[in-house]
């Protein structure tokens, strides 16, 4: 469903005050606290309701789409099996950027320091301890080999790109289910470990939506969702939003639903059905 001719607080008001929170309530029983609605029938198939809006993802360098979509959980695992590691005593934890005794102590797994600058802009600067790798170089000695015979460090992974990964854990089902969401949003030429900050409006909500995507693949195939967007071409080129609709006609094969707030031609015609609410 494709609603159009609608801007400004309109929108925002029938996704946000209106469709989103009155489905969540009724869809935990709670009939009787619907707000600036009467009624609202045909709800009774959804077992889920997600809201996609145009939020920022977050502003943290350390969030990244590797973690974003939970690929890094199964990566860090996977060096924790190494050989190596075992006989180190290094734990899933010990890999990870964010908390433990892996990561540098210098940049505490940033891999870049923060000048303060009084009158300009703060400067980062590469880590001097670990080159901007993250880790001590302890951790950094733990290899993976991949089918192709080449051996990645946990930094060298994060460099990798999202196609690059693919290729590098061929057969590892556990981290290739999460990151092909990202090659099919047509993110496959981000970095793991690139910082989300650095991403586009654009490269912002397809990460978002691969994220959504991915959540909707954990759960059971029965299980029928409903997604709200709103205005997801923002920003885009054509050729993104071409690889946009495939993601979406993708969750409507799997057996979920689209209300999409959308001015897009192209969009608009790729519709089952279109709801025009114009001015007033």
């Amino acid at each position: 469903v494709v609603i159009s001719g609608v801007s400004g607080s309109g929108k925002s008001t029938l996704l946000e005050e209106v469709l989103y929170p009155n489905l969540e309530r009724l869809l935990e029983r709670a009939h009787t606290s619907l707000r600036n609605v009467q009624r609202i029938t045909g709800y009774e198939s959804i077992d889920r309701v997600i809201f996609v809006d145009q939020k920022p993802i977050g502003k943290s360098s350390r969030s990244n789409p590797v973690s974003y979509i939970g690929a890094y959980d199964g990566i860090r695992k996977l060096f924790a099996s190494l050989p190596l590691a075992k006989e180190r005593g290094f734990t899933a934890g010990t890999f990870s950027f964010n908390a433990g005794s892996g990561r540098c102590p210098t940049c505490e797994g940033k891999g870049f320091e923060r000048v303060e600058m009084q009158f300009l802009s703060d400067v980062y600067l590469r880590c001097p301890a670990c080159d901007g790798k993250r880790f001590r170089e302890e951790v950094r000695e733990v290899l993976y080999l991949s089918e192709s015979g080449k051996a990645f460090s946990i930094s060298d992974v994060l460099d990798l790109t999202v196609d690059e990964a693919l290729e590098v854990f061929r057969g590892k089902r556990e981290i290739t289910e999460k990151l092909s969401v990202l090659q099919e949003v047509g993110l496959g030429y981000l970095r793991l470990g690139q910082g989300v900050p650095t991403l586009s409006g654009g490269e912002a909500q397809r990460l978002k939506l691969a994220g959504y995507l991915a959540e909707a693949r954990g759960h059971r195939e029965s299980s029928h969702i409903l997604f709200l967007l709103d205005e997801p071409t923002t920003g885009l080129h054509f050729e993104d939003i071409a690889v946009l609709l495939r993601v979406l006609r993708k969750l409507i094969d799997a057996g979920h639903s689209l209300i999409v707030i959308e001015h897009n031609l192209d969009v608009i015609a790729s519709a089952d059905y279109i709801l025009d609410l114009g001015p007033e």
